[in-house]
């Protein structure tokens, strides 16, 4: 066999670097993609629901749910439940795991005016947050993963997110009525 020049054996070794190299990037953003799934996926695959998170933390902490959210571990499966409940003044953050229901964390704020109010006028409401869950889920046949007390635009409402395959659905309800004041498909976000 002929012997290879040193410049024939640099470039030989060279492209085999690069190949290898490209091969392991390639897999590797394979990888990513494939580990990475949406928000609504994630809130899917959870063992616990949004509706058994508020109880586990209405167990925890006795009061008014005022909010409660899925979110998602860094694009992966799985994540926790952020539940706020106002008891006495003060809004308790309640965080649950969502596949073990177990309380990770409880953290506790004193109200400040703007939030008295805001949870004054939530008391008002005709409805509750469960029924405005319930009334969501009648709409969008789906998975929630967010629902809150929210002042839309003068009006006391409840939004409530619902996951339907890889879309999340917003439903904004009127908590004097318990109409639906809208529904629509919200945008992907690729970052999130």
């Amino acid at each position: 066999m002929k012997k290879l020049s040193t410049l024939s054996k640099s470039i030989i070794m060279a492209l085999s670097i690069i190949s290898i190299g490209s091969a392991t990037i390639a897999v590797g953003q394979a990888a990513t993609s494939n580990s990475q799934i949406s928000e609504a996926m994630a809130a899917t695959q959870s063992k616990v629901s949004l509706e058994q998170a508020i109880v586990i933390a209405n167990k925890t902490v006795k009061g008014d749910v005022i909010s409660a959210e899925f979110d998602q571990n860094d694009h992966a499966a799985g994540g926790k439940y952020e539940v706020k409940i106002i008891a006495n003044n003060t809004e308790y953050e309640v965080k649950i795991d969502a596949n073990t229901g177990k309380v990770a964390r409880n953290k506790q704020d004193k109200l400040d005016k703007e939030d008295i109010a805001e949870y004054n006028a939530m008391r008002q409401s005709k409805i509750s947050l469960n029924q405005a869950i319930k009334k969501a889920t009648q709409s969008v046949n789906g998975t929630v993963i967010e629902a809150e007390f929210d002042i839309d635009f003068g009006k006391p409402t409840y939004k409530i997110e619902v996951a339907k395959g890889n879309q999340v659905h917003k439903v904004v309800i009127d908590s004097m009525t318990g109409k639906i004041i809208r529904s629509q498909v919200e945008a992907v976000d690729s970052d999130d």
